[in-house]
């Protein structure tokens, strides 16, 4: 009975020291100060090597909590951090409003003023963006390759050298073929007749065999592989899906629609409408996809994209951790009272199913795995000059799974 007695009493103790353990725990993680820490916009933990689920968790929060304490930061100091970045070593900011812009060009496929921007949805305008032959005019400004350069105003001392030059990157596959058509007018469009200055290209970077499945990030870092060799003086890079083109309200979007970079990457389509499904979506904060605009030694410092993601899903999110793993906060626009920018309709992707395996080992993953090791998992095949982009056909390397 007293054998009984001692091990029931023993059992007892431990229970109440667990429960102690776990409550203090739990406690803590609500009421800690995240900002005391993450302020500095520290790295998150290397994951350990026990179970990936369980560590999958624990980053995903962990980068959470640096996501809200930067988007409080950025709230604090107002409209100073986000601008603070943009035209900083440049010696004008004239605006870009194209002063030779042909009404009547303009108002014959967008039927629109020549100083706003009105969204354009018809996909059966005839119109093959690999056929020179069939551009429409809306596009004659351009220089080849989908170079556009401002015409400065005459009264301001400005050179074409002293403005930034933004290049596009575009992940496609001719499954978007309809969608390619209405990014190019829409962007184009919109980009001529925007307030801020600059100079820009559009990269649209293609996966040509289709056998394997679309491989985002490979893409992507063969395009900005590319952009590097080339010797392309690129201020700033944005990462741009092809489904997504800007709102109504041309230059009324103000920052919300302003693609030029910040201090820190800045993410811009949080809030979208879906043409589609017709509503408005509010993606969660935590979200870096879509568009994000940011700076080349940003996206050279975090190793580019993982090229571990086949399908649809989380490359992102990969993205993401890399960032706050490397110090960089993620700006975004102030919502604002409409989307920033539409959805066009397409046909859904099957999400992978190994996402979120790759998902949880992603910063054991970011030294070796991305832009460091491209040139062993993809090829670049032709690069062609038309008149609305630059096209680079990249061949990713096969694999079963």
């Amino acid at each position: 009975m007293g054998r009984i007695k001692l091990i029931f009493w023993f059992s007892l103790g431990l229970t109440l020291v667990n429960f102690w353990v776990i409550y203090n725990y739990v406690f803590s993680s609500f009421t800690s100060n995240p900002s005391q820490s993450i302020e500095k916009c520290q790295p998150v933990s290397t994951p350990k090597k026990s179970s990936k689920e369980i560590q999958l968790n624990f980053n995903i929060m962990d980068i959470y909590r640096i996501d809200v304490s930067c988007d409080y930061i950025i709230r604090d100091l107002g409209s100073k951090i986000s601008n603070e970045f943009v035209n900083k070593n440049k010696k004008c900011s004239a605006s870009s409003l194209n002063l030779d812009l042909n009404t009547k060009i303009q108002n014959s496929l967008l039927n629109q003023k020549n100083d706003s921007y009105i969204p354009f949805l018809n996909k059966s305008v005839p119109f093959d963006p690999f056929d020179d032959n069939t551009q429409p005019e809306v596009l004659n400004n351009l220089q080849l390759g989908g170079l556009w350069k401002p015409k400065l105003h005459p009264d301001k001392e400005c050179k074409l050298d002293d403005l930034d030059h933004v290049v596009f990157v575009v992940p496609f596959s001719r499954s978007r073929y309809d969608n390619l058509k209405l990014f190019l007018i829409n962007m184009h469009s919109y980009l001529q007749s925007y307030q801020y200055s600059f100079s820009y290209r559009i990269l649209v970077v293609e996966q040509i065999d289709m056998d394997s499945k679309f491989n985002k990030g490979r893409l992507i870092n063969s395009a900005v592989k590319h952009l590097i060799e080339s010797k392309e003086n690129a201020d700033c890079i944005v990462i741009h899906d092809v489904d997504l083109v800007p709102s109504a309200g041309g230059n009324k979007l103000g920052e919300r629609g302003d693609y030029r970079c910040r201090k820190m990457p800045w993410h811009l389509s949080r809030k979208v409408f879906n043409l589609k499904m017709n509503h408005e979506r509010i993606y969660n904060q935590f979200l870096t996809g879509g568009i994000l605009s940011l700076r080349m030694d940003h996206f050279v410092r975090v190793n580019g994209f993982s090229n571990e993601y086949f399908g649809w899903g989380a490359e992102d999110d990969d993205f993401q951790i890399r960032m706050f793993n490397t110090k960089l906060c993620i700006l975004r626009p102030d919502l604002g009272e409409k989307a920033s920018f539409m959805m066009l309709p397409h046909d859904s992707s099957k999400a992978s199913n190994s996402r979120f395996s790759y998902l949880s080992n992603a910063l054991s993953r970011q030294k070796e795995d991305g832009l460091s090791n491209i040139i062993h998992l993809a090829e670049i095949k032709s690069l062609k000059y038309f008149k609305s982009f630059t096209h680079l056909q990249v061949l990713v390397k096969k694999i079963n799974r």
